[in-house]
Protein backbone atom coordinates (compact mmCIF):
# COMPACT_ATOMS: atom_id res chain seq x y z
CA UNK A 1 0.00 0.00 0.00
CA UNK A 2 1.60 3.15 -0.86
CA UNK A 3 1.02 6.63 0.76
CA UNK A 4 0.36 10.06 -1.82
CA UNK A 5 2.66 12.05 -0.85
CA UNK A 6 1.77 14.79 -3.41
CA UNK A 7 2.58 17.89 -2.18
CA UNK A 8 -0.56 20.38 -1.53
CA UNK A 9 -0.18 24.22 -2.75
CA UNK A 10 0.25 26.85 -1.15
CA UNK A 11 -3.07 28.18 -1.62
CA UNK A 12 -5.06 25.28 -0.35
CA UNK A 13 -2.97 25.17 2.10
CA UNK A 14 -3.72 29.52 3.02
CA UNK A 15 -7.59 28.42 3.15
CA UNK A 16 -7.61 25.70 5.22
CA UNK A 17 -5.60 28.01 7.66
CA UNK A 18 -8.45 30.28 7.01
CA UNK A 19 -11.14 27.88 7.56
CA UNK A 20 -9.38 26.61 10.60
CA UNK A 21 -9.44 29.97 12.59
CA UNK A 22 -12.75 31.08 11.38
CA UNK A 23 -14.39 27.70 13.28
CA UNK A 24 -12.23 28.44 16.32
CA UNK A 25 -13.71 32.27 16.36
CA UNK A 26 -17.04 30.77 16.20
CA UNK A 27 -16.57 28.86 18.63
CA UNK A 28 -15.48 31.14 21.19
CA UNK A 29 -18.79 33.69 19.82
CA UNK A 30 -21.62 33.40 22.00
CA UNK A 31 -25.25 33.02 19.99
CA UNK A 32 -25.59 36.90 19.27
CA UNK A 33 -22.50 36.85 18.06
CA UNK A 34 -20.17 38.49 20.67
CA UNK A 35 -16.71 37.22 21.34
CA UNK A 36 -17.03 35.78 25.25
CA UNK A 37 -14.01 38.36 26.64
CA UNK A 38 -13.03 38.32 30.80
CA UNK A 39 -14.88 41.92 30.80
CA UNK A 40 -17.91 39.94 30.20
CA UNK A 41 -18.80 38.79 33.60
CA UNK A 42 -17.73 41.88 35.38
CA UNK A 43 -20.11 43.56 33.55
CA UNK A 44 -23.02 41.28 34.01
CA UNK A 45 -22.47 42.42 37.88
CA UNK A 46 -22.32 45.59 37.44
CA UNK A 47 -25.19 45.24 35.39
CA UNK A 48 -27.04 43.56 39.15
CA UNK A 49 -25.68 46.13 41.30
CA UNK A 50 -27.27 49.07 39.45
CA UNK A 51 -29.98 51.61 41.69
CA UNK A 52 -33.99 50.36 41.17
CA UNK A 53 -34.52 53.69 38.83
CA UNK A 54 -32.07 52.41 36.70
CA UNK A 55 -33.10 49.07 36.61
CA UNK A 56 -34.73 47.92 33.03
CA UNK A 57 -38.35 48.46 32.82
CA UNK A 58 -40.49 45.08 32.94
CA UNK A 59 -44.04 45.00 30.95
CA UNK A 60 -46.18 45.97 34.02
CA UNK A 61 -43.69 49.32 34.11
CA UNK A 62 -42.48 48.18 37.06
CA UNK A 63 -38.65 48.64 37.80
CA UNK A 64 -36.81 44.89 38.29
CA UNK A 65 -35.62 44.56 41.73
CA UNK A 66 -36.79 44.91 45.15
CA UNK A 67 -40.59 44.72 45.56
CA UNK A 68 -42.13 48.07 47.19
CA UNK A 69 -42.66 48.09 50.90
CA UNK A 70 -46.62 48.26 51.87
CA UNK A 71 -47.49 49.00 55.13
CA UNK A 72 -50.62 47.47 56.52
CA UNK A 73 -53.25 49.41 58.27
CA UNK A 74 -52.92 49.31 61.71
CA UNK A 75 -56.01 47.15 63.93
CA UNK A 76 -57.89 48.22 66.56
CA UNK A 77 -55.63 46.83 69.42
CA UNK A 78 -52.51 48.81 67.60
CA UNK A 79 -54.29 52.03 67.67
CA UNK A 80 -55.35 51.16 71.61
CA UNK A 81 -52.03 50.43 72.40
CA UNK A 82 -50.85 53.95 70.41
CA UNK A 83 -53.56 55.75 72.41
CA UNK A 84 -52.36 54.74 75.70
CA UNK A 85 -48.69 55.47 74.87
CA UNK A 86 -50.13 58.88 74.29
CA UNK A 87 -52.02 59.38 77.49
CA UNK A 88 -48.61 57.77 79.67
CA UNK A 89 -46.21 60.53 77.74
CA UNK A 90 -48.42 62.94 79.09
CA UNK A 91 -48.54 61.90 82.31
CA UNK A 92 -44.74 61.81 82.68
CA UNK A 93 -44.54 64.92 80.95
CA UNK A 94 -46.51 66.77 83.22
CA UNK A 95 -44.87 64.99 86.39
CA UNK A 96 -41.43 66.08 85.44
CA UNK A 97 -39.76 68.32 87.49
CA UNK A 98 -38.59 70.59 85.42
CA UNK A 99 -41.94 71.25 83.91
CA UNK A 100 -43.63 71.12 87.47
CA UNK A 101 -41.36 74.00 87.94
CA UNK A 102 -41.61 76.05 84.82
CA UNK A 103 -45.88 75.71 85.48
CA UNK A 104 -45.46 77.52 88.84
CA UNK A 105 -44.68 80.82 89.69
CA UNK A 106 -40.87 80.28 90.27
CA UNK A 107 -37.57 82.78 89.77
CA UNK A 108 -34.55 81.81 87.95
CA UNK A 109 -32.92 80.68 90.91
CA UNK A 110 -34.84 77.74 91.42
CA UNK A 111 -35.89 77.40 87.48
CA UNK A 112 -31.30 76.81 87.32
CA UNK A 113 -31.44 74.68 90.44
CA UNK A 114 -34.66 72.01 88.90
CA UNK A 115 -32.23 71.82 85.78
CA UNK A 116 -29.16 71.57 87.87
CA UNK A 117 -30.66 68.29 89.44
CA UNK A 118 -31.46 67.19 86.11
CA UNK A 119 -28.30 67.12 84.73
CA UNK A 120 -27.02 65.59 87.84
CA UNK A 121 -29.49 62.56 87.34
CA UNK A 122 -28.12 62.00 83.34
CA UNK A 123 -24.75 62.29 84.84
CA UNK A 124 -25.12 59.64 87.47
CA UNK A 125 -27.05 57.21 84.87
CA UNK A 126 -24.17 57.72 82.39
CA UNK A 127 -21.66 56.61 85.42
CA UNK A 128 -23.90 53.69 85.55
CA UNK A 129 -23.16 53.21 81.77
CA UNK A 130 -19.83 53.29 81.94
CA UNK A 131 -19.14 50.36 85.27
CA UNK A 132 -21.13 48.46 83.26
CA UNK A 133 -19.55 48.62 80.25
CA UNK A 134 -15.96 48.01 81.66
CA UNK A 135 -17.27 44.55 82.94
CA UNK A 136 -17.91 43.37 79.26
CA UNK A 137 -14.73 45.19 77.88
CA UNK A 138 -16.45 47.42 75.61
CA UNK A 139 -15.05 50.92 74.93
CA UNK A 140 -15.81 53.41 77.83
CA UNK A 141 -14.24 56.91 75.94
CA UNK A 142 -18.07 57.79 74.36
CA UNK A 143 -19.56 57.59 77.78
CA UNK A 144 -16.91 59.31 79.75
CA UNK A 145 -16.89 62.34 77.02
CA UNK A 146 -20.93 62.39 77.64
CA UNK A 147 -20.65 62.63 81.35
CA UNK A 148 -17.59 64.92 81.52
CA UNK A 149 -20.04 67.37 79.78
CA UNK A 150 -22.62 66.72 81.74
CA UNK A 151 -20.90 67.88 85.20
CA UNK A 152 -19.03 70.77 82.80
CA UNK A 153 -22.73 72.03 82.54
CA UNK A 154 -23.44 71.67 86.17
CA UNK A 155 -20.38 73.58 87.11
CA UNK A 156 -21.87 76.64 84.55
CA UNK A 157 -25.23 76.43 86.36
CA UNK A 158 -23.89 76.64 89.62
CA UNK A 159 -22.09 79.55 88.70
CA UNK A 160 -24.97 81.23 86.68
CA UNK A 161 -27.12 81.03 90.25
CA UNK A 162 -24.43 82.73 92.44
CA UNK A 163 -24.20 85.34 89.90
CA UNK A 164 -28.03 85.64 90.48
CA UNK A 165 -27.87 85.77 94.12
CA UNK A 166 -24.31 87.37 95.29
CA UNK A 167 -26.47 88.20 98.97
CA UNK A 168 -27.62 84.45 99.76
CA UNK A 169 -26.21 82.56 102.16
CA UNK A 170 -25.02 78.93 101.37
CA UNK A 171 -25.46 77.28 104.80
CA UNK A 172 -23.54 74.36 103.22
CA UNK A 173 -20.25 75.76 102.76
CA UNK A 174 -17.42 75.29 104.55
CA UNK A 175 -17.22 78.69 106.16
CA UNK A 176 -20.71 78.60 107.43
CA UNK A 177 -19.99 75.94 109.13
CA UNK A 178 -17.36 76.93 110.85
CA UNK A 179 -19.34 79.84 112.07
CA UNK A 180 -22.09 77.58 113.53
CA UNK A 181 -19.32 75.19 115.44
CA UNK A 182 -17.76 78.26 116.56
CA UNK A 183 -21.57 79.48 117.96
CA UNK A 184 -22.34 76.11 119.92
CA UNK A 185 -18.84 76.04 121.19
CA UNK A 186 -19.54 79.72 122.54
CA UNK A 187 -23.24 78.25 123.79
CA UNK A 188 -21.04 75.35 125.65
CA UNK A 189 -18.84 77.49 127.45
CA UNK A 190 -21.28 79.50 128.92
CA UNK A 191 -23.60 76.81 129.82
CA UNK A 192 -20.54 75.34 131.86
CA UNK A 193 -20.01 78.40 133.57
CA UNK A 194 -23.86 78.90 134.72
CA UNK A 195 -25.30 75.20 134.63
CA UNK A 196 -24.57 72.54 136.82
CA UNK A 197 -23.78 69.52 134.60
CA UNK A 198 -26.59 67.31 134.85
CA UNK A 199 -28.36 70.14 133.48
CA UNK A 200 -26.18 70.78 130.67
CA UNK A 201 -26.70 67.24 129.07
CA UNK A 202 -30.27 67.99 129.44
CA UNK A 203 -29.91 71.00 127.57
CA UNK A 204 -27.50 70.07 124.80
CA UNK A 205 -29.39 66.98 124.16
CA UNK A 206 -32.80 68.89 123.68
CA UNK A 207 -31.43 71.30 121.45
CA UNK A 208 -29.18 68.83 119.71
CA UNK A 209 -32.50 67.35 118.69
CA UNK A 210 -34.46 70.72 118.04
CA UNK A 211 -31.72 71.44 115.28
CA UNK A 212 -32.09 68.30 113.39
CA UNK A 213 -32.40 69.21 109.51
CA UNK A 214 -31.46 72.56 110.77
CA UNK A 215 -29.71 73.78 107.17
CA UNK A 216 -33.25 72.94 105.11
CA UNK A 217 -34.77 75.13 107.53
CA UNK A 218 -32.66 78.02 107.35
CA UNK A 219 -32.47 77.97 103.53
CA UNK A 220 -36.08 77.76 103.47
CA UNK A 221 -36.41 80.89 105.88
CA UNK A 222 -34.19 82.99 103.39
CA UNK A 223 -35.39 81.63 100.19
Amino acid sequence: MSIDQTPIPPEEVTEQTETTSEADSAEETDPAGEPETQETAPMDNVRQLLPTHLLPKTKTGRPVGRPRKINPAPTANDLEYHAEIAKARQHFIADDPVVRTLSGKTDSAQLLASLRMEIAKEAASLHFQRIEAEKYGKDTAQTSTRRIDALTRIAHIELEIKKLAPDSVDVHSERFQKIFHMFIGFMRECAQETMPPEVIDLFFNRFSTMMEGWEEKAENLIR
